[in-house]
């Protein structure tokens, strides 16, 4: 008998901690966008 899972509370975030440990912060790349104000 099958039961009802609960819903993942995180899932918009599902990837992104994963996918940011794997980012090299020195890259020039990566320091452009922490200085970009994405907001506006």
């Amino acid at each position: 008998m099958l039961t009802k899972s609960s819903p993942i509370s995180t899932q918009s975030n599902l990837f992104h901690s994963e996918l940011f440990s794997q980012l090299d912060v020195k890259d020039p790349l990566i320091q452009l966008a922490n200085t970009i104000n994405w907001t506006v």
